[in-house]
């Protein structure tokens, strides 16, 4: 049965770490992460709205990786379609891409004729999609390029001053948003030297980055509405042919006030954010050497960031 709020931090964890895509002619949805309290949070929530996937465990994924990594597949029809329909209302940053796969259901049941040319202008608009959707992009001849074709009709975006302005609007989903922190956030403490000290200052902070427009939309919006301050800074990178977005909220206050309302919904960073909402809380009420609390803290933090 549906629970809004367990959907909503699945929109968000698959938001961040899902895809779609065809393979060998076949829609498949996808979903990697080496993460197993996250794995197993977002299996739960699927059975229970009767979505089940296809789990494959990798213990050593590659040469380089030590970590063992969890695939996880949807491939009959009936799964992907359920899937379609129960988590369309929670995905935001990769709706265009599930509003293709319906449609690619729709046109096949009423176009069995044409199943092979379909199937692969589907293809070529799921990668044109995966490349493009909701981002800003730095040279569309190199997204064209890379795609191996030339859209008829361009929906991408280009970038630009006026684009890379986050739009503020009334959405606030902290379930949503702590999927994307548990996917993709960093929690730390950073320290810094003193001038002319013995002393260290440690800041608490909390980030996520992404080259999604819809993403970081939908989560500034959520910090807005929560009254959590936050620093915006839009970089273009070259390499990867688009632009991306960092979301810093920094200080003991504003990570202090973040933490307080969206610590127990997150999983993989669950710990971390208690922590730091515990550093906080001794840094504002309590006159205690920095130095020495500050760096139990910061280790603390550490070494679970290791363990992600």
């Amino acid at each position: 049965m549906q629970n809004n709020k367990d959907c909503s931090w699945a929109g968000g964890f698959f938001d961040a770490k899902g895809y779609f895509t065809f393979f060998m002619n076949n829609p498949q949805i996808v979903l990697i992460n080496e993460n197993p309290l996250a794995v197993t949070r977002f299996l739960e929530v699927m059975a229970k709205n009767d979505i089940h996937f296809r789990v494959s465990e990798k213990s050593k994924p590659s040469k380089s990786s030590k970590k063992k990594r969890w695939d996880l597949y949807l491939l009959k029809k009936n799964d992907i379609e359920n899937f379609l329909n129960i988590m369309e209302p929670f995905i935001y940053g990769k709706n265009m891409q599930l509003q293709l796969m319906k449609n690619f259901y729709f046109d096949i049941d009423e176009m069995k004729k044409k199943l092979k040319r379909i199937i692969s202008d589907y293809e070529d608009l799921m990668k044109y999609y995966n490349q493009s959707s909701h981002m800003l992009i730095y040279d569309e001849n190199i997204l064209f390029e890379r795609i191996g074709w030339k859209p008829t009709v361009v929906q991408h975006y280009t970038v630009c001053d006026e684009l890379s302005r986050v739009l503020y609007d009334r959405f606030d989903d902290l379930d949503y948003l702590s999927g994307i922190l548990d996917a993709n956030g960093t929690i730390e403490i950073s320290q810094h030297a003193v001038k002319n000290s013995s002393m260290n200052k440690f800041i608490p902070i909390i980030s996520f980055s992404s080259s999604n427009r819809e993403i970081i939309n939908r989560c500034c919006s959520t910090l807005k509405n929560n009254n959590i301050g936050h620093h915006i800074e839009f970089k273009v990178n070259e390499q990867y042919n688009k632009g991306r977005w960092q979301i810093t909220i920094s200080g003991e206050k504003r990570v202090k006030s973040l933490s307080s309302i969206i610590k127990d919904k997150l999983i993989v960073k669950n710990r971390q954010m208690h922590i730091i909402e515990k550093y906080c809380t001794v840094k504002t009420e309590d006159l205690v050497n920095e130095n020495q609390f500050g760096a139990s803290f910061r280790e603390s933090i550490d070494a679970l960031n290791k363990e992600n």
